[in-house]
């Protein structure tokens, strides 16, 4: 009997001793990245055909597709904090940001501006390698990344290059941090449309030329 009463009285204790442990854990924090706000949208150009711009797809390095958001304490040393976490997969809200900041500022009249794979029929569309987007908690933040930019249902290549931005970071805890990763996204954004309006203003001057051309043609 006094056997089975100190198993009992031990049992008490280890669950006493568990459900104090669980009590002393905080709930876990969860982040997004944010979009530019509402009040950078420029201005529609009149005068520029309505363009269909397509994001994706985007590939992160494999250390990255970690719910934890990751820092680096080192050149090679990382660290993830388990109560600190992406709301969603890192991918996905990089694309969504990507989706709602080049909309903000593609300067074509009713631009539509889509993830990837819910648009087959895109007048451009931009492709990332993320090889890094990480950093100290302290800052700065760290992007590169390779992009492409291709046209037209064949997918023509019409742009390419490497990217690297460095973001401070206003404090050293998450929050700070995934705003100053918002913010890396927002210059990058900022980079692509200018690149893709420059395209897009390319392949629309030769056509203006022949034009002029054959109306002057019919007028002589």
């Amino acid at each position: 009997m006094k056997i089975h009463s100190s198993l009992v009285v031990l049992l008490l204790l280890i669950v006493a001793l568990q459900l104090a442990a669980c009590a002393r854990t905080p709930p876990a924090r969860f982040y997004s990245l944010s979009s530019l706000d509402e009040s950078t949208h420029r201005n529609a150009a009149t005068d520029r055909s309505r363009k269909v711009i397509a994001i994706g797809p985007v590939a992160l390095a494999k250390y990255l597709e970690h719910p934890a958001i990751t820092t680096r304490s080192g050149a090679t040393t990382l660290k993830r904090s388990e109560l600190d976490r992406w709301g969603g997969p890192l991918g996905d809200e990089i694309t969504r940001v990507l989706v709602e900041n080049m909309a903000a500022l593609v300067s074509a009249e009713g631009a539509l501006v889509l993830p990837w794979l819910e648009s087959s029929d895109a007048d451009y569309r931009l492709q990332l390698h993320i090889t890094r987007f990480d950093g100290p908690l302290e800052g700065p933040v760290t992007f590169n990344a390779a992009w492409m930019i291709f046209a037209g249902k064949r997918n023509e290549l019409v742009a390419s290059g490497e990217i690297s931005i460095a973001e401070p970071v206003e404090a050293p805890n998450y929050a700070a941090f995934s705003e100053a990763m918002s913010r890396a996204l927002a210059e990058l954004s900022r980079r692509v449309a200018a690149e893709i309006d420059a395209v897009h203003d390319a392949a629309d001057t030769p056509v203006a030329t022949r034009k002029t051309g054959h109306d002057d043609g019919n007028a002589t």
